[in-house]
């Protein structure tokens, strides 16, 4: 695949780089890294677990690959050095191990693996309920010590009980499958899920604190985000008063979610039944004297976040990162980017031609350009018009920046780069045809705003902005129009524009200056209006 075919991901093999080189620096299932070996056997892959930073930040330049769990920190030092890094891998769901948005300013692509573990996870949620009801740690505990103590451990039944979720996402999902097979009453809180797909569910949505309220088990499925509106401490003080007295608490999704110290204050008043936690602040637990006095209660139960510890979703999680880590570095686009758009496979194939041909409209004007660039109008009409353009946007970045600039230019970070060039991209959409089924048009307004020896006809409203239209035509794509001009010719190699009266013998006599020249001509065309213009390419 040519570098004008591989639509803009930028992600083939660096000239001065012989070789893919891929670091795994987590512990992952071998079937993963037999996978990546198998489909890339010219790749370098070296396994490094347990590295430091400092030795990570020292050789992590050389790969373009980069495999992690959730032990190695991905920090924005680390990533300053990772000068041909194309993609970071994580192995699993959480990717706050990962610095995103740095990441993202350098265009490295992020992946995760959210569905090679979500069973794993959702059977560990309801064990821990299963366990929280019975007092299984204790009363275990107990009889291996020798005592008998059946009246101690009066349980509760788990059916008929009301299970709150917070975050119905994939997890959550499963989890509320299995409750309802346990005959439990499920309730919900997700702000990001359509009432339609709860109903079919057969999941009550509810507002947050309602849930808090009515919950006899909470369970508790979201990422961990920070800032004003974060769920950092989804679960403080208040949330804890709100929860019914002798309540069930269980986390099994991110450490943090829970305000530790209101937890154990919560512990202390007596107003919980039970807790039940597989992740915490710190992991592994080294110095904390809350988490410590937290552990200590008999009432909780602990797991070393084990929520994916299967062999099948430990191999699910691998073997998926591993297929995305490869299409990826084959010029494709994963199917679990998490700092970039949700592009459907089914649909990037369609926008595929469609984003080199506007990339190199980009590289045309950047070539015919007379001043800064400041605003763009992508114009799409047609059928084309009716799908996600952002793609198209990214493409016209690149062609925009990487034939001026030294930046490294993909669909992460064209937004980014965007914005820091001062470019103002508007999209405008027509599913009705023009001149063609799909016509893609590009009106850019330069920063002085003085007119271009090929802007638009006088009197059009054109006169001071460049104006490039293309299509795609049996899969190629094609320039049909530059300035006031109507033409057609496939954007590569070297093309001449010459001006010229628009009168007889213009092409004869642009063929025999270059014939002269010993420059041999592959097409020449022309076009006409006031002034002529001959096209010849070379």
């Amino acid at each position: 695949m040519s570098r004008e075919e591989q639509w803009n991901m930028s992600v083939a093999q660096d000239e001065k780089v012989e070789t893919i080189k891929i670091l795994i620096t987590d512990r992952i299932a071998k079937e993963g890294v037999a996978l990546l070996r198998t489909e890339l056997p010219q790749a370098q892959i070296d396994e490094r677990p347990g590295m430091k930073p400092d030795q990570l930040k020292a050789i992590i330049g050389e790969y373009q690959a980069l495999i992690v769990r959730s032990e190695t920190q991905i920090t924005e030092d680390i990533l300053a050095a990772a000068t041909h890094l194309k993609i970071v891998g994580r192995a699993g769901v959480g990717v706050d191990n990962i610095d995103t948005e740095t990441a993202t300013r350098q265009g490295i692509m992020v992946v995760n693996s959210p569905t090679g573990n979500i069973v794993a996870a959702a059977e560990h949620t309801i064990a821990m309920l299963m366990a929280l009801a019975r007092q299984i740690p204790t009363a275990n505990s107990s009889t291996k010590a020798g005592k008998w103590e059946k009246s101690r451990f009066l349980g509760v039944e788990v059916r008929n009980k009301t299970l709150g979720i917070v975050g119905l996402g994939k997890v959550g999902t499963e989890v509320a499958r299995r409750a309802q097979g346990l005959e439990m009453q499920v309730i919900a809180f997700d702000p990001y899920v359509a009432p339609e797909q709860a109903r079919k569910l057969g999941v009550s949505m509810l507002g947050f604190e309602e849930v808090l309220k009515q919950a006899d088990f909470v369970t508790l499925h979201t990422s961990l985000t920070s800032g004003p509106s974060g769920t950092k401490g989804l679960i403080g003080a208040h949330e804890l008063h709100l929860l019914k007295p002798g309540a069930r608490l269980i986390n099994c999704a991110r450490g943090g979610l829970i305000d530790e110290k209101a937890l154990l204050d919560a512990l202390n008043e007596n107003r919980l039944a039970g807790v039940a936690l597989d992740v915490f602040s710190q992991e592994p637990i080294r110095d904390s004297a809350v988490l410590k006095q937290i552990l200590a209660d008999e009432r909780v139960i602990a797991t070393p976040h084990l929520g994916a510890s299967t062999e099948e979703a430990q191999i699910g999680v691998a073997t998926d990162v591993a297929e995305q880590v490869i299409t990826v570095l084959q010029g494709n686009f994963p199917r679990s980017a998490v700092n970039a758009p949700l592009i459907l496979p089914e649909t990037l194939k369609v926008l595929q031609p469609y984003m080199r041909l506007v990339e190199q409209m980009g590289r045309l004007y950047t070539q015919l350009q007379p001043g800064p660039l400041h605003k763009i109008e992508i114009s799409c009409s047609g059928d084309i018009a009716s799908y996600d353009l952002r793609p198209l946007q990214a493409a016209l970045v690149k062609g925009l920046l990487e034939s001026v600039s030294d930046a490294h230019v993909n669909m992460i970070n064209a937004p980014t780069l965007a914005k820091q060039w001062g470019l103002e991209i508007i999209e405008q959409k027509s599913t009705t045809p023009a001149e063609f089924a799909n016509l893609i048009t590009l009106r850019m307004m330069n920063a002085n705003g003085y007119p271009s020896s090929f802007a638009g006809k006088p009197g059009s409203g054109d006169e001071h902005v460049e104006v490039i239209s293309g299509a795609v035509m049996h899969g190629e794509p094609r320039i049909v129009r530059v300035g006031r001009y109507w033409v057609e010719f496939v954007p590569e190699g070297y093309i001449l524009f010459c001006r010229n009266p628009d009168q007889p013998g213009m092409i004869g006599r642009v063929g025999t200056v270059l014939g002269k020249a010993h420059v041999n001509i592959r097409q020449i065309g022309a076009a006409g209006d006031i002034f002529g213009l001959t096209l010849v390419k070379l």
